[in-house]
């Protein structure tokens, strides 16, 4: 019998498709059984790979990991061991730049299991009960605000973590990837967008700049107070019946300038340790979970949010789920997707706390903007 070990992010959606899959390739491989353990979601997105792969043969990763990756020799490359027909299949069906994004310097580090961008999530009964039209763009947003009747709030994910990606989708969403060129932020860009998210803070529920998105639709399904969030990382649970008391709508979040770009991409790749003593069969493995008859089926019924085109258009899938994927399809295939040079994980680590501190001390955001550039440059440096 050969034991592999897994480690996925602890949340239903992170684990619990992943034991299905599990249980389905030990049907079809009797000699293998997979174990999985689980890691917190900010763990998922700041633990170092380098604590992770002495222990696990399978590992759940965030795709600005790449980088470090392949500087560090941390990861199988697939590559070397899924055909070059099949990969191109599995790249056909990708959403967006979910393929793409785990590549790096000519190498494959990655399947992408889960797919996720920042999305809008709203309460349906209540808008239309007030009879409220969702803003579509950036400007209307604005305006939503003054509309909403006293007694209900929109939220914004905006604990440090999700305060960094809300950042990147606005500097994206106005000036386009463009914004930071030779490692250095577009400082007006910066400066302009930390404004505007100071400027929504007067009109958001007090405890946004808290919160990240599972607490925001926690509250929002089981309450009834907030009715809606124009930026946090959908999670299709809760549009699904049962999850919480309330189902939890989701569509695109409202848009910028740069109509060809919605907002950031987020998301989960599954990888081999470099350390694996079964590479071949976690790579198996790997390839069996992003296939287009687990990710339609197994995953997305145990309560995964798969990373395959034909899973995200399967109907039955959006009966499931109250048309989360068909709502919110249009915003993964145009998201913006991050750095991923070694040390840009350390950079947002460290980023996301200067950002954060900054906008609750109120300092000037140019000054802010300043330090954040002097940090990208020593981490860059090292």
């Amino acid at each position: 019998m050969t034991l592999l070990k897994g480690i996925a992010w602890d949340h239903p959606r992170g684990y619990e498709p992943l034991i299905a899959a599990s249980n389905e390739f030990t049907k079809k491989n009797s000699m293998v059984s997979i174990t999985w353990d689980v890691r917190s979601l900010k763990e998922f997105g700041d633990m170092p790979i380098e604590n992770l792969i002495e222990s696990y043969d399978l590992i759940t990763i965030d795709h600005p990991y790449m980088g470090q990756a392949d500087n560090k020799g941390l990861l199988v490359n697939l590559e070397e061991y899924i055909s070059k027909d099949r990969l191109r299949v599995l790249q056909e069906q990708s959403l967006g730049d979910c393929f793409n994004s785990y590549q790096y310097n000519g190498h494959l580090y990655a399947l992408p299991i889960d797919a996720a961008a920042q999305v809008a999530a709203y309460r349906k009964d209540i808008i239309w009960e007030l009879g409220l039209n969702l803003p579509s763009t950036y400007k209307d947003l604005k305006t939503f605000y003054g509309k909403v009747p006293n007694g209900f709030s929109v939220a914004w994910a905006l604990c440090p973590t999700d305060l960094w990606c809300s950042f990147l989708t606005l500097c994206a969403q106005n000036r386009g990837a463009g914004f930071i060129e030779n490692r250095v932020f577009n400082k007006e860009v910066g400066s302009m967008v930390l404004d505007e998210i100071k400027h929504h803070l007067d009109f958001l529920h007090p405890e946004s700049i808290h919160w990240n998105p599972i607490q925001v639709l926690d509250i929002m399904g089981n309450g009834e107070n907030i009715l809606y969030c124009p930026y946090l990382f959908g999670y299709s649970n809760y549009s699904r019946e049962g999850y919480t008391k309330n189902i939890v709508h989701f569509t695109d979040s409202p848009v910028g300038e740069q109509k060809n770009i919605s907002t950031l991409l987020g998301g989960v790749g599954l990888a081999v340790s470099s350390k694996s003593n079964y590479p071949d069969i976690a790579t198996n493995f790997v390839e069996f979970v992003a296939g287009s008859e687990i990710q339609v089926g197994v995953f997305t019924l145990n309560g995964g949010q798969p990373g395959n085109l034909i899973a995200w258009q399967n109907e039955n899938n959006n009966v499931l789920c109250n048309n989360f994927f068909k709502d919110t399809l249009s915003t993964i295939e145009k998201a913006y997707v991050r750095p991923k040079h070694h040390g840009w994980n350390e950079f947002q680590d460290q980023g996301c706390f200067l950002l954060h501190e900054g906008i609750l001390k109120n300092r000037p955001s140019h000054k802010i903007m300043n330090d954040l550039n002097e940090l990208y440059k020593s981490i860059y440096c090292l």
